[in-house]
């Protein structure tokens, strides 16, 4: 009887510690991270200008991530000079707190939605001294929609259209709210996301 007793148990016993043990690895995590590289261009002081920057977060679902990240000219953009004939370099980043939400598509496409809300920061410097004529922090947003497409599994490259609104520039000699104001063009490689 006892030996009967036994192996009833042991063959019970698999079904209950499987329902103790969680779930299986085939389940898909809750939140995954995710990171993005990206060139934005733009228009500064009536002049083009190329952004490098990125940003970091977690993917909350499947279609929404939460992070955040920032930008930086690549070149400083130069402002008008006075007329002995020196110029000035405006410098400048911004960046945030980013959110990013995506939508499959037909033909392997998914559409994108973006928004940056945070500070930036500019520095107007002579030219030829280099000597810092003012500095100003002032706030970003930045909502952009967009597509992407996936090459390979967890490897997403796309392009986006955005329009970077600032305010409360008021320290930067030469430099007004609308001259940092501009549509923006993004190309963008993302890692880790859907």
């Amino acid at each position: 009887m006892k030996p009967k007793l036994l192996l009833a148990l042991l063959l019970a016993l698999p079904g209950p510690l499987g329902a103790q043990a969680g779930p299986t690895h085939s389940e898909e995590p809750r939140a995954r991270a995710t990171a993005t590289i990206l060139f934005k261009a733009s228009q500064i002081s009536d002049r083009g200008r190329i952004h490098l920057g990125g940003w970091a977060g977690l993917v909350l679902g499947n279609h929404f991530a939460l992070g955040g990240g920032g930008l930086a000219l690549l070149e400083a953009v130069e402002l008008s000079g006075t007329e002995a004939g020196t110029g000035f370099d405006l410098r400048m980043g911004y960046g945030g707190i980013v959110g990013r939400w995506w939508e499959p598509l037909p033909a392997g496409l998914t559409g994108e939605a973006g928004l940056l809300l945070g500070a930036g920061h500019g520095e107007v410097t002579d030219r030829l001294t280099g000597r810092e004529l003012g500095a100003d922090n002032f706030l970003v947003g930045e909502p952009e929609v967009g597509f992407s497409f996936s090459p390979f599994p967890g490897l997403h490259g796309g392009a986006s259209v955005g329009y970077r609104m600032v305010w409360g520039v008021g320290d930067l000699p030469r430099v007004s709210e609308k001259d940092l104001r501009a549509w923006t063009w993004t190309l963008f490689v993302r890692v880790g996301a859907r």
